[in-house]
């Protein structure tokens, strides 16, 4: 049998990233603190961090032991939250990040169908957790996410590029729009789309321009001399299908952010259907989640939703 305190010392230094900070929490000295995780290694006979310029680094070994402690130390959490405060247990918790360029509609479609597919009463506790991809990196980095939805894949060798999802970015106006109507009418239909895009007056709607779509789209129009002007900018997509299904301008999205209004028929596609460049969503984990049922769980949900990826792994 382990010992509790030497698990929930090493729990905390991983956790931390760092035997100073995790001292100071855990209100012991660094040597004491060093010295019963080293008793944990010997009891467990391996090595569970590694010396990585001045950082301690969790070893292959150490990562799956961290998982299993953060498992047991959360279902702690839930026996104290069930005992204390009355609340139902949860099985296990999974904590999905999603950067903030992610239209969370999205990701809430792709919860839904991952806990449809589990029991009543294994169904786990799902938190989901915004942020900068640097910021969310560093999480799964320190095991605080176990997956990450994104819309630019890691290039670090510690993590991994799970699976990636593509969609076509289209033109789309309101189907109520005049000006869309008009120039589909008795012109060929790239004529036609010449003509929108290189129109002076063209009102178009954009996301922000912290999003890689909204650089995509600014190089687009460069490329393309692309005339008109913005009327408006928002950090949620949802906001500007909503704006082209009101008729307020047009938008250049991916399709997989407009299957309702596609099936709804409530916006049009112009121009092509296959569309004028690629729009990418991937998920990233620690290489030694994938053979947790869960991440593999909530991947093929997410593979169900927005299509099917290109497996890289």
């Amino acid at each position: 049998m382990y010992n509790f305190n030497h698990l929930y010392y090493f729990y905390i230094t991983a956790k931390s990233g760092s035997v100073t900070t995790a001292a100071k929490h855990l209100s012991v000295s660094q040597p004491s603190l060093t010295s019963q995780i080293k008793v944990l290694e010997q009891q467990l006979d391996v090595k569970l961090f590694q010396k990585v310029g001045r950082r301690n680094e969790l070893t292959e070994n150490g990562s799956i032991v961290y998982g299993y402690c953060r498992r047991m130390f959360e279902i702690a959490e839930d026996m104290s939250a069930v005992a204390l405060q009355g609340l139902p247990s949860a099985s296990r918790r999974i904590y999905i990040g999603v950067s903030d360029d992610v239209e969370r509609s999205l990701v809430v479609e792709v919860v839904s169908k991952f806990l449809k597919k589990q029991t009543l009463t294994t169904r786990p506790l799902v938190s989901i957790i915004s942020g900068t991809q640097k910021q969310l990196t560093e999480k799964l980095k320190f095991r605080e996410v176990d997956i990450i939805v994104t819309e630019t894949p890691v290039a670090d060798p510690k993590l991994m590029n799970l699976a990636r999802a593509e969609s076509p970015v289209v033109l789309v106006c309101s189907m109520k729009s005049k000006e869309g109507k008009e120039l589909l009418k008795g012109k060929p239909r790239v004529q036609s789309i010449s003509s929108i895009l290189r129109n002076s007056v063209s009102q178009w709607l954009m996301p922000s321009t912290r999003f890689k779509l909204r650089s995509e789209i600014d190089h687009f129009f460069e490329d393309n001399e692309i005339k008109g002007r913005t009327v408006l900018e928002s950090d949620v997509l949802s906001s500007l299908v909503r704006s082209v299904v009101d008729d307020i301008g047009l938008a250049f999205l991916p399709v997989l952010y407009l299957k309702n209004e596609l099936k709804e028929k409530s916006i049009r596609i112009l121009g092509s259907k296959k569309g004028y460049w690629t729009y990418k969503l991937w998920l990233v984990c620690d290489p030694c989640s994938t053979n947790d049922d869960l991440i593999n769980s909530f991947t093929k949900s997410f593979i169900s939703v927005v299509g099917v990826p290109k497996n890289i792994r």
